[in-house]
Order: C-alpha cells, then structure tokens, then sequence
C-alpha cells in the first residue's frame, strides 16, 4: 500500500510506503529501542532517503545512505 505525501526531500508529491524491516531497525538504532516506529511511511523516489510519520511531518528524517532508493537496472 502506497500513500501520495509532500516530499521535504524532492519538493514534490510522492509515493510514500510503510518501513520494512531494515527501514525501522536503522530509525530505532537511531531513536532508541524504545521509539514507536510502526507509523512511519517513507519516500520511495529514487534517491530519496526522506522518511516521516504518517500524520506528523514534524517527526521526520533522513534514513542512512545505504537504504537510499535505488535504481532499477536497466536490461
């Protein structure tokens, strides 16, 4: 399930997406294992690290750069 949200990062409407497993192990890694992270949805842009709460644009950042939205391989 995807969601249209205002982008910080690219400055334009995007589809954002619930965390995966990796996405909420580095924001808890960051936040403390005490952080509720089950209502964060991030950008799914290529590029794009930008994450925040489904309701709250306030609780927001910046993912770590391994988990930046690649590319698809072009065949």
């Amino acid at each position: 399930m995807t969601v249209n949200r205002a982008c910080r990062t690219c400055g334009t409407m995007q589809e954002f997406r619930r965390f995966n497993p990796a996405e909420r192990a580095a924001v808890l890694a960051e936040k403390g294992h005490g952080h509720f992270v089950d209502d964060y949805w991030r950008c799914t842009a290529v590029g794009c690290r930008w994450y925040q709460r489904y309701l709250n644009r306030g609780e927001d950042g910046l993912l770590p750069e391994e988990l930046r939205i690649q590319a698809a391989p072009v065949e």
